[in-house]
C-alpha cells in the first residue's frame, strides 16, 4: 500500500452525547469502523477471513483527542499499519475535521485462530495490503497503563453483560468497556473536562450473561488534569480490560 487508507464519514446524531459531540466510546467505534473498511478493501475482507477461520483482534488503544467532532461534521479518517512481527501489527490513525487534525491514535492487533482463540502467524503478503511508509503520528511506546492506587477508588459496581452489548462473535463489543468506564466518571469531570487521552488494554473476552466488576479510580495530575483508571474483571477476579483516561479542563 503506497499511502494510508482513507475513510470519509459524517458524525451521526446517535453517536453524540449530552455534550453534543462524539462520545469517547463512539470515537473508538469510528476508528474500529475505519479499520474494518480498510480490511474490506483489501484481498482479505472479513468474509474471507471468516472462511479461513482467522481474524484480527485489537489488544491496545492509545487515542489522543484535541477536539471531539459534533453532529454532521465531515470526518476524514486515515489508517495504516506497520508490522513488528508475524503475530501482531500496529495500526495508526489520524482523524481530520474540515482539514484540521482533531485526533490521532495507535493500536495493537493480534491475528488469531477464531476457533482456538489464540494468536497465529499471518501471511507476509498481508503487508502489502495494510502497510505503508507514513510515519506514526506519535510513539505509543509499550502501550503501558498506569497502576491504580486503592486510596483513589471512587466507585465499584457489578453488572451483567446484556445481549445488546455483544458482537457477531458473541463476545462483549470492544466499545462497551470504554462505555462502562466513562459512565462512572463524576458529572463535574464529564461535563467540565474532555477525555484528551484514552488508553485501553484488552485482556480477556466475556459473553452475554457474564457478571463483571467495574472499579473506578481517580487522581489529579500535573497541569490541572484528572486521570481515571478503570480495571474491569470477571466475577472470579480475572482481568478483562483496563482503561486509563486523561481528562483536560475545557
Amino acid at each position: 500500500m503506497e499511502r494510508p487508507f482513507v475513510w470519509n464519514t459524517a458524525v451521526n446524531s446517535y453517536d453524540t452525547d449530552m455534550n453534543s459531540v462524539v462520545s469517547p466510546q463512539n470515537m473508538v467505534k469510528y476508528l474500529m469502523e475505519a479499520a474494518i473498511e480498510h480490511t474490506e478493501r483489501t484481498e482479505y475482507p472479513v468474509k474471507r477471513l471468516f472462511e479461513m477461520k482467522r481474524g484480527w483482534v485489537v489488544i491496545n488503544w492509545v487515542i489522543k483527542v484535541e477536539e471531539y467532532p459534533a453532529y454532521r461534521d465531515e470526518l476524514k479518517i486515515s489508517t495504516w499499519a506497520k508490522y513488528g512481527s508475524t503475530l501482531q501489527a500496529t495500526r495508526f490513525f489520524t482523524v481530520e475535521n474540515n482539514g484540521r487534525t482533531v485526533a490521532e491514535a495507535a493500536s495493537r492487533w493480534a491475528f488469531i485462530d477464531l476457533e482456538k482463540r489464540h494468536a497465529v502467524r499471518f501471511p507476509r503478503e498481508m503487508e502489502d495490503a495494510y502497510c505503508c511508509d507514513r510515519p506514526a503520528p506519535f510513539d505509543p511506546g509499550r502501550f503501558v497503563i498506569p497502576a491504580e492506587n486503592e486510596e483513589n477508588m471512587i466507585s465499584e459496581k457489578s453488572l451483567v453483560v446484556r445481549r445488546s452489548e455483544t458482537d457477531s462473535n458473541g463476545h462483549t463489543n470492544n466499545i462497551r468497556y470504554v462505555e462502562w468506564a466513562v459512565d462512572d466518571v463524576p458529572d463535574d469531570i464529564y461535563y467540565g473536562y474532555i477525555p484528551s487521552e484514552i488508553r485501553v488494554l484488552y485482556r480477556k473476552e466475556c459473553r452475554e450473561g457474564d457478571r463483571v466488576n467495574v472499579k473506578t479510580y481517580m487522581r489529579n495530575t500535573d497541569g490541572g488534569m484528572v486521570e481515571t483508571i478503570t480495571p474491569i474483571s470477571d466475577e472470579n477476579g480475572a482481568a478483562l480490560c483496563k482503561i486509563a483516561v486523561i481528562w483536560k479542563k475545557k
